[in-house]
């Protein structure tokens, strides 16, 4: 979406002939038409917001809901409102929130790690206690998923000569969210990541790593049907391809017993842990065995 001065201003609340100076000065990042006229792309407005601090006061004129300030609220505090939000439907909430988060400064790997994750922890906690019911359960991490699509819109695609990583959940695995968020914290930092999806067979990685030729893979393993097949089929493709390709390994049935089982790249517990790795890709070698 590219932007007038004149939207911008009143998004802002403040004069056009300011904009213009922060366009012209080069503070706020913007093209110019054919004709001369400044034109200014949301994800670059947002960027310029988050830099200056810069007050947006009509958040739905760039098609972001309107949010109230909470400038007191802890991470502890946002992630239970979250958690509240998406057990009671509440879309329009949920996104008040995160958008907030990141017009405030935050990264995307800081809201992932301590707002939405830990509020996808309390639903599963309640959903042990028998608290939260099935439609509950399912919707909030439909909204989520719309959570983590708003994030990738507020951050600039990576280049096209960037590393690139693809990955997603192992067959039997239904959970989606996990990979999106790698998807979407790579992307942060630079990396073409691409989530292929939840629940694909390790043919499905091998067709993928033949036709992109990736630096990266990620698995993400939630939940394993049957371990034993699993860690049959993982040796088959791992002696093809472990030397083609980095082999991330990530996710709650990833336990220190399967693990000694495999080879793999690397061992990532957290996003956190994946994007320290990927920052410092340039000092790593080669793709080595790990046992």
């Amino acid at each position: 979406m590219m932007l007038s001065p004149k939207q911008i201003a009143e998004a802002l609340q403040v004069s056009e002939s300011s904009v213009k100076r922060w366009c012209d000065s080069g503070r706020l990042k913007t093209q110019y038409t054919s004709g001369g006229h400044r034109r200014v792309g949301t994800k670059s407005l947002l960027q310029f917001l988050r830099d200056s601090n810069k007050t947006l006061v009509h958040p739905e004129l760039l098609g972001l809901p309107a949010f109230p300030a909470d400038e007191n609220a802890d991470p502890e505090k946002l992630s239970e409102q979250l958690c509240e939000a998406l057990l009671n439907l509440d879309e329009t909430r949920s996104r008040q929130i995160i958008s907030e988060l990141y017009l405030s400064g935050l990264s995307v790997l800081q809201i992932m790690e301590t707002i939405i994750v830990p509020a996808l922890h309390l639903i599963g906690d309640r959903w042990q206690c028998g608290d939260v019911q099935i439609f509950q359960e399912r919707r909030g991490c439909e909204i989520v998923t719309i959570l983590i699509h708003d994030l990738r819109r507020m951050i600039d695609e990576p280049p096209a000569e960037a590393p690139q990583a693809i990955g997603g959940a192992v067959s039997g695995d239904p959970y989606k969210i996990p990979s999106l968020v790698i998807e979407t914290v790579l992307k942060e930092i630079g990396w073409n990541a691409t989530s292929l999806g939840e629940n694909l067979p390790l043919e499905t990685f091998a067709s993928a790593i033949d036709a992109l030729n990736p630096t990266m893979l990620w698995l993400s393993l939630s939940y394993l049907r049957d371990v034993n097949q699993f860690l049959q089929e993982y040796q088959t493709f791992y002696q093809k391809y472990g030397d083609r390709v980095a082999i991330i390994i990530g996710g709650r049935a990833a336990t220190p017993e399967l693990l000694k089982q495999m080879k793999f790249f690397s061992y990532c517990e957290s996003a956190e842990r994946l994007v320290e790795l990927c920052q410092t890709w340039s000092t790593i070698q080669q793709p080595h065995q790990t046992s």
